[in-house]
């Protein structure tokens, strides 16, 4: 399977994810200085005026424990308006803590996704991707908090995002992955420009320090977006830091005969120097995410391969490391379950389909899953989120149109449900939810 174009990504799951999953921009915070890479501001997000309800509709959940939680809505489909939300007593009730609005790419046709890291109950990162009028490149506005969201540090770097969300350890330690130095080579792209960079700040994004970068060359002698860069700095890179030190970029790229490659890559350093990990990567393989690790040792990576399955449906190889990732082994699981919620090393969920609400799930390290179908009225299901092999959260819908109107394209009678349950998915129950 080659690897898909930046517009054809947006067509599969990874979109679908991407765009519900992450967020941004809010109006009227930080500044640009014309002078230099970034700028900086403090936002109180208390003062930004009350949110009377939950505006748009829920496209996201993330808990952290049974209680705390971070959540999206989408303010008006179609567009890139959204609003961060957070909890403390398990969704029953929200607080809103940021407006924000992507401005990329507005006006042809489709939206650049904003992107969004939600590290720890008191640590996230929202990231607008921002146009630049009169220019042909753009610039990031990046949001951390380290207090839950009561408080946002905004900056901005001159610097147009990557399909990858900053990352913030804590409320100081961050990194930020873009291309720079527009306009680029190749005259076919306003995406991509000469370079492809790694930022990162230790004062919560007052200043950022470019610490390394490659040419943003292209790989195929025919403009594809996400065959520009050299790897691990390249326009499909995906990137996670776990703290301080440790961090992880992956990803899916071309070669010049036109196949495609997964690689994956280590830093011990902050970012300063990295080292790629020897792994047997299937041939058409897709790395959708970076390794998500349950301790310091134990980890799992999943990678997307096409027609593995039975008639040739899709299956997934799922890698293992028991090392903090310096070794991994391979496991074929002949279905797709790359995007599944791996909970620990013995459980996992995954959503099957949307509509039909069946899903699979394992409890035995993956080795062997069941099916089963969720049994609600609800229309749909968008979004599971587990914490712990029995308690989990789902989002419902009973829409049967989308339009891009106020209110998240909700019309009269639509109904965004909010599911939770205590036994592992075996039955599920209606939250009622409401802003706090």
């Amino acid at each position: 399977m080659e690897y898909l174009t930046r517009k054809q990504t947006r067509t599969r799951g990874i979109s679908f994810i991407l765009l519900f999953v992450m967020l941004l921009f809010l109006a009227g915070c930080g500044f640009s200085d014309k002078s230099g890479n970034t700028s900086f501001s403090v936002t109180n997000g208390d003062n930004q005026g009350p949110m009377a309800r939950i505006p748009g509709m829920l496209t996201d959940i993330h808990m952290i424990d049974e209680h705390t939680g971070w959540a999206v809505s989408w303010d008006v489909v179609g567009t890139g308006s959204y609003s961060i939300l957070r909890t403390t007593d398990g969704g029953r009730h929200w607080t809103g803590t940021l407006r924000c609005t992507s401005t990329q790419s507005a006006g042809r046709g489709f939206m650049v996704p904003c992107f969004m890291d939600f590290h720890s109950a008191t640590v996230a990162t929202v990231l607008a991707p921002e146009s630049v009028q009169g220019t042909p490149g753009g610039q990031a506005r990046i949001f951390v908090t380290g207090d839950g969201g009561k408080t946002w540090r905004v900056s901005v770097v001159n610097a147009s995002p990557l399909e990858t969300a900053a990352v913030f350890v804590d409320g100081m330690h961050g990194w930020f992955l873009g291309t720079d130095d527009f306009p680029g080579n190749d005259s076919g792209s306003s995406y991509i420009g000469k370079n492809i960079s790694l930022y990162r700040t230790s004062d919560g994004g007052a200043t950022w320090k470019k610490i390394g970068s490659r040419p943003a060359v292209s790989q195929l002698p025919v403009t594809s977006d996400d065959a520009y860069g050299i790897v691990p700095f390249a326009a499909s890179a995906r990137m996670q830091f776990l703290d301080q030190t440790t961090g992880w970029l992956a990803g899916t790229s071309y070669r010049k005969d036109n196949t495609s490659f997964c690689w994956l890559y280590v830093t011990h350093d902050g970012g300063s120097t990295w080292h790629q990990i020897s792994i047997a990567f299937p041939a058409g393989g897709l790395v959708a995410w970076t390794p998500k690790f349950f301790n310091a040792q134990d980890g799992v990576l999943p990678v997307y391969m096409n027609g593995t399955g039975s008639q040739g449906t899709p299956g997934t190889m799922l890698f293992v490391t028991h090392d903090g990732g310096q070794t991994w082994s391979g496991t074929t699981i002949a279905m797709d379950v790359t995007y599944a919620e791996y909970i620990d090393m013995e459980h996992a969920w995954n959503l099957a389909d949307t509509s039909t609400k069946q899903f699979y799930a394992t409890s035995d390290g993956w080795r062997h899953w069941t099916t089963g179908k969720m049994i609600t009225s609800f229309k749909r299901i968008t979004k599971v989120d587990f914490i712990s092999p029995t308690v989990g959260w789902a989002l419902a819908d009973n829409q049967t149109a989308f339009v891009p109107a106020p209110g998240g394209g909700i019309r009269a009678g639509d109904v965004i449900g909010l599911l939770k349950t205590m036994d592992g998915g075996k039955t599920w129950s209606e939250i009622s939810y409401s802003q706090a």
